[in-house]
């Protein structure tokens, strides 16, 4: 009983002490003309897809949950959110070029009909980010419509 007390209470001061470490949780920059939103590629529909389901991690205006502040799940945090914008930041999309644009629209589509976008561990909290079957479809053709248009754009260069 003294051993089960002495480790719950050194469990706790722990998890006290870690409150104190700073958190690492990449800042939210400003939006700019830049962003996927300016592009002419979406629809309302797709747009709103995307941030359900996408821009928490792959854009510069994530919406941080209450438990964001918290250690030890600001650092898993911390780390997807910088993994998810260094693999894909929709906040930087007219800084790609054509080339690289075409190939993360092919790189969305197999992720989202894979099935392996959102993480599963995002939609576990996130229910609402969990993509249905009407969604899947929504996006897969939008992202095979942008790359039919981005295709056209370059007949005209």
């Amino acid at each position: 009983m003294k051993v089960t007390r002495f480790l719950l209470l050194a469990v706790a001061l722990v998890f006290i002490a870690i409150q104190f470490l700073p958190d690492r949780l990449p800042e939210n920059l400003p939006k700019d003309e830049k962003d996927i939103i300016h592009s002419g590629l979406l629809t309302e529909e797709v747009l709103g897809v995307l941030k359900t389901s996408c821009f928490d991690c792959h854009s510069n205006q994530t919406e941080y949950p209450w438990y964001s502040r918290m250690a030890p799940s600001s650092w898993f945090l911390a780390d997807h959110i910088k993994e998810g914008r260094e693999h894909l930041n929709f906040s930087g999309w007219e800084n790609l070029s054509r080339r690289e644009k075409i190939g993360i629209l092919d790189d969305i589509n197999e992720e989202i009909t894979s099935g392996a976008m959102p993480l599963k561990s995002y939609i576990l909290i996130h229910t609402k980010a969990k993509l249905n079957p009407a969604e899947v479809a929504l996006m897969t053709k939008w992202t095979e419509d942008a790359t039919a248009k981005m295709f056209e754009g370059s007949k005209e260069d």
